[in-house]
């Protein structure tokens, strides 16, 4: 039977918040990272009658979600932190995993959680294995621009990088690089994400700097040593199928990609019952000893 909790920890004087789902003391234990705007609440409250978080506890896991600082319910000025931050806020959850059950921790992530999943795992060596819902090379963006609005915005906020200190705390709308209609496919869904009063829709100018538009403090992907399986739908128009396959042959640790058929960019929440077996047979897989 899976136990849910509700915990607080501490990041620099910063309250993060954590969602337990705990299968058994046993259990591999994996970090989740919610996506852009999300939180961890965002995969268990939002869909009626869809618990991504409960599904994969019930898959045999012990469940540890994060609220990233300035997301949900944790503390922190509302979409303001860094890549630096949010690497730390992964650290604090994963000291948590290891004092409450051992070291065989996972990672995952959706979205931009994916991609966060996947530095996370190269910065930190207690991260045993990775499954991510999407992946992005933060040192270098531009195959992934797709909208007309990202040709004009992506160059001004690089232009703004030396004035960040003037303006690194100005909001930029998270509509002005994703197009919300491209996340959902079923519009009630759309509808239900856009009504959530704990997601987050704008970011501070510095955000989006520092995340992804300053490859300077990120690992290449090659030195990933971890194992890692990359799942995509195959109808994804925000990080598309073609690029997880460019992105997956430069990777040179042992590694799997999914492109799950006829599916859209939120394989949590509207694929669950084929995304859930896909997370957890891999962690089951890597994180046995």
């Amino acid at each position: 039977m899976v136990a849910t909790l509700t915990q607080f920890i501490k990041d620099h004087g910063l309250t993060l918040h954590l969602s337990l789902y705990e299968f058994s003391p046993q259990a591999p234990t994996v970090i989740f990272l919610h996506g852009m705007t999300a939180h961890a609440g965002f995969y268990s409250e939002m869909v009626p009658g869809v618990n991504y978080l409960r599904a994969l506890a019930e898959a045999g896991l012990n469940v540890v979600a994060l609220d990233l600082q300035g997301h949900g319910r944790s503390g922190g000025t509302r979409g303001h932190f860094t890549y630096a931050d949010v690497i730390r806020n992964i650290r604090r959850a994963v000291d948590f995993a290891m004092e409450h059950y051992h070291d065989r921790i996972g990672i995952t992530g959706s979205s931009m959680g994916g991609i966060l999943a996947f530095y996370a795992a190269l910065e930190d060596p207690r991260i045993r294995a990775v499954v991510c819902h999407n992946v992005l090379d933060l040192g270098d963006i531009r195959p992934v621009l797709y909208l007309r609005r990202h040709f004009v915005l992506v160059p001004l906020a690089r232009a703004a990088r030396p004035f960040q200190f003037l303006l690194g705390w100005m909001p930029v709308p998270v509509r002005a690089f994703l197009e919300p209609s491209h996340v959902f496919e079923k519009p009630e869904n759309l509808r239900r994400w856009q009504a959530d009063r704990l997601c987050v829709w704008a970011y501070s100018l510095s955000a989006w700097i520092s995340v992804f538009l300053n490859p300077v403090d990120k690992p290449p992907i090659e030195a990933m040593a971890k194992p890692v399986r990359l799942l995509v739908g195959e109808r994804d128009r925000i990080l598309p199928a073609d690029y997880h396959r460019e992105f997956f042959a430069r990777l040179q640790c042992r590694k799997d990609l999914i492109v799950v058929p006829g599916a859209g960019h939120m394989l949590p929440l509207e694929y669950l019952e084929t995304t859930v077996p896909l997370v957890a047979e891999w962690f089951h897989e890597h994180l046995r000893h």
